[in-house]
This record gives C-alpha cells, structure tokens and sequence, in this order.
C-alpha cells in the first residue's frame, strides 16, 4: 500500500492533528479536548518523496497507535473520520475521554 504525501498534509489536520513545521520535517500530533494524546506522525519537507509506503507507513502506523497498515491508511485517506480515530484510541486505552 502507498499513500500520497499531499493527502497526509491535507487530511490529518481535519482529523484532530495539528500540524507544525520544524528543521526538515512537518509533525502532526492528535489532540482531544485540547489536551496531546500521544498519537503523531511526521513526514519530510522534502517534495522529491511524492508517495509513502513500505518501511515508513509502518512506522507511521506504530507513531499513530493503529495495529495495522489499512487502519492508518483508512485515516489518511477518510474512510475514517476524527470520531472514528478517537473511538479506536480510547477503546484501546491510548487515552480516556
């Protein structure tokens, strides 16, 4: 599986992360009621790297507290919503609401 790099810069800030631009990458990290939970993920700055996968979605997965490639790529790409990411954290006890 494989993943645009824009639908990550575009999708996951409407998901509940919020995004900062730091030396040579741009982090996400997930908020809940205003508080980190401790779900984030980051890309390059670089735009040579127009897709993601192998190796790197996978690391993006683990960054991300899902269990597997599909459940991170269903967020990336919307098939799950903000809701549905935070119903999926809280009933694997990443954070209580």
């Amino acid at each position: 599986m494989k993943v645009d790099r824009t639908e990550i810069v575009k999708n996951l800030p409407k998901k509940g992360f919020r995004k900062e631009k730091t030396g040579h990458h741009i982090y996400f990290y997930h908020e809940y009621k205003g508080r980190e939970t401790g779900s984030y993920t980051y890309i390059s700055h670089s735009a040579k790297q127009k897709d993601v996968s192998g190796d790197i979605l996978l690391s993006m997965r683990k960054q991300l507290r899902l269990n597997s490639t599909k459940e991170a790529v269903d967020l990336i790409r919307c098939p799950m919503d903000e809701e549905g990411f935070n119903t999926v954290l809280i009933e694997r006890n990443v954070f209580s609401s």
